[in-house]
């Protein structure tokens, strides 16, 4: 019985992670670059002619844009689950998977440990 809930609930934790991919693919993306009119090709090719004097550029635009597009206060917030959403849902993934294994693999060898002395105690 507990194999079979094991199986049961890695499937529902899968089926959510692909059914969680379709549905944030299919979403409009919230921030595309272009309203900011900042060439990020042309700041990373010299960045000395950036002018930081005023709160311009890509910062001032994902600033100025976040409460419209996503309607978070804030900004960090918003960044990692909303502009950067798929890599904070790979790494929350990997996370729950290292840590799923990780229990796996030291609840084994607990057990083993305890066959072994049961085993040496009934000699």
């Amino acid at each position: 019985m507990k194999k079979f809930l094991t199986y049961v609930c890695l499937a529902v934790f899968l089926f959510s992670g692909v059914y969680a991919s379709i549905t944030m693919a299919q979403m409009p993306r919230t921030y595309d670059g272009t309203q900011a009119n900042v060439s990020v090709y042309e700041l990373q090719q010299n960045p000395d002619s950036y002018n930081d004097a005023t709160a311009n550029g890509a910062a001032d635009a994902i600033v100025q844009q976040n409460l419209a597009k996503t309607h978070s206060v804030n900004d960090v917030t918003s960044i990692v689950f909303d502009f950067r959403g798929y890599d904070t849902m790979g790494e929350a993934f990997i996370l729950i998977t290292a840590v799923a294994g990780s229990i796996v693999i030291l609840s084994n060898g607990k057990k083993k440990e305890e066959k072994k002395e049961d085993a040496e105690d009934g000699k």
